[in-house]
């Protein structure tokens, strides 16, 4: 049988590392010994409350896609300690006629072992709940006692022994500025523009986040104009989460915060404080009621919004009122720094997007032009389709191959050594084989036949019929554009295989 392995442990720490070996060594020494095949292994560094993990997430898509045939875990919490999860897996297997191996002995589904796969998981999930309780109850007894709690402390404080100290990097000073700035009349984008042109480090850097950023962003500003721990106090405890299995935070009640006054040495007086706090309630009810006014370019939606993007930085593009063109988000923001100032009017990419639409619908009505590329692309996916089947083929024969060795083995026709030796060459056939085999199929899913060159064809036609290039024919038609420093635009089509489409026919036609 294929074997699917399923490794996870709730930390990074080292100890946790010795453990994922240790589960890696155990499970080949099953299948081994049973003659099976493990075709993939599914190692997690998270808690199993979880349900958007990325390993779990793929491990039910290659269950769907029936790529192995049993899944061995350590005991059903590896899976997951989540009731619905939980139960979720057991359809999916069953459905799939896929079977479950527990380590444990609690769950084996090759014996008709279900009937406990409900309790366990509910069991799992309990057991979660209590342990989460019980970290929020000691969090807030030390939030009690005005030890901060945060991971990382605020932007110009130091942690030690769970007090916070000011900083004696500069960054204090950077606090100082930013709060007097917003009070002068500068908005929070502003205020990160030119914190950015001066080259002052950015929170996250500070702060060491192996993802830190050069740039600073009005949302980073807004977050120190609204901490208030720079007045000295520690307000702590001020959101949860929903439960054990639901990790979405929500805002607690100002009646149910911790707060513990005077802790620490102050960078803000409280008096400052509550001016900037009075200051950004107004501006926001100002916005509110006149959107015109809104710092924010990119809040108004207009016709390109969401869709264009820098292909330098990946920054959107903000629509400028009085040029009528779209701009580098980023550009916008904290100047030519931080990328290059480059922009296109509106008009120039509508005119694009129907020359482009145009083109493509002039080369597909040559007819004979159209069959060749047909023809062409046709054949192409046959290749691959021939190669795949050949290599499952191969695959196919390699597990064939490797059960009459482990029979000879078992019978004492061929030693232990030689046996290992034929084992270790197979395995590495087949590993090169899946590969190929991966490569091929990522192929097929791109690859373009007549059926799919008719459906575009159709769906293009449909797309001139518009009189105007309006936000629902961008919606339907257009997933990305790119607008490049040089004014280069690149489209991406919602419809697969375009660009393929167009070298194919554009190579033809010359």
């Amino acid at each position: 049988m294929r074997a699917a392995i399923v490794r996870r442990v709730s930390t990074t720490k080292e100890v946790q590392e010795n453990s994922l070996k240790n589960q890696k060594d155990y499970f080949e020494e099953y299948v081994k010994a049973r003659g099976w095949d493990i075709v993939e292994i599914y190692t997690e560094q998270e808690s199993g409350t979880k349900a958007d993990r990325k390993e779990m997430k793929r491990l039910i898509a290659d269950a769907k896609a029936k790529k192995f045939d049993v899944i061995l875990a350590k005991e059903l919490s590896r899976l997951a300690r989540n009731q619905k999860l939980a139960l979720e897996i057991k359809e999916i297997i069953e459905k799939h006629g896929i079977h479950l191996i527990t380590m444990d002995g609690a769950i084996d589904t090759t014996t008709g072992n279900t009937h406990m796969f409900g309790l366990f998981a509910w069991l799992y999930e309990q057991e979660a709940q209590r342990v989460s309780e019980r970290i929020k109850a000691a969090l807030e007894t030390k939030s009690k006692r005005g030890e901060f709690q945060g991971s990382v402390p605020p932007y110009g404080y130091v942690v030690r022994n769970g007090k916070l100290y000011v900083s004696d990097d500069g960054t204090p000073d950077i606090v100082k500025r930013i709060f007097l700035y917003y009070l002068g009349g500068k908005g929070f984008d502003a205020i990160a523009r030119e914190l950015f042109e001066e080259g002052v480090p950015t929170p996250s850097m500070v702060a060491g986040k192996k993802n830190a950023t050069l740039f600073w962003h009005g949302s980073s500003v807004r977050k120190i104009l609204e901490n208030p721990h720079y007045t000295g106090d520690l307000v702590q405890c001020r959101q949860s989460t929903i439960s054990v299995t639901n990790t979405s935070r929500k805002e607690k009640p100002k009646t149910e915060y911790i707060v513990v006054r005077d802790t620490h040495e102050p960078i803000i007086s409280r008096e400052l404080f509550e001016s900037v706090q009075q200051l950004i309630a107004f501006n926001r009810k100002k916005s509110l009621n006149n959107p015109e006014v809104c710092s924010r370019p990119h809040q108004n939606v207009h016709l390109f919004t969401g869709i264009i993007f820098c292909p330098d930085c990946g920054s959107g593009f903000h629509y400028k009122r009085n040029g009528a063109c779209y701009i580098c988000g980023r550009s916008d923001k904290l100047g030519e720094k931080a990328c290059s100032k480059h922009r296109i009017r509106e008009a120039a990419l509508v005119g694009i997007i129907r020359e482009d639409l145009q083109r493509l619908s002039k080369l597909f009505d040559d007819q004979s032009l159209y069959n060749m590329v047909s023809a062409k692309l046709g054949k192409a996916k046959a290749k691959l389709e021939k190669e795949l089947k050949a290599c499952t083929e191969k695959m196919e024969n390699i597990k064939k191959l490797k059960s009459k060795a482990l029979a000879k083995y078992l019978e004492e026709a061929i030693s232990k050594e030689d046996y290992n030796d034929f084992v270790a060459a197979k395995d590495a056939e087949m590993q090169k084989l899946l590969e190929r085999k991966e490569q091929l199929e990522a192929s097929l899913s791109e690859s373009v036949d007549g059926n799919t060159l008719d459906k575009i064809r159709g769906i293009v036609a449909n797309a001139l019929e518009f009189k105007e290039i309006n936000r629902e024919v961008i919606n339907r038609f257009i997933e990305k554009i790119e607008v490049a420093a040089d004014g280069t635009v690149k489209l991406y089509y919602r419809f697969a295989g375009t660009s393929k489409i167009l070298n194919e026919l554009m190579a033809n036609a010359k």
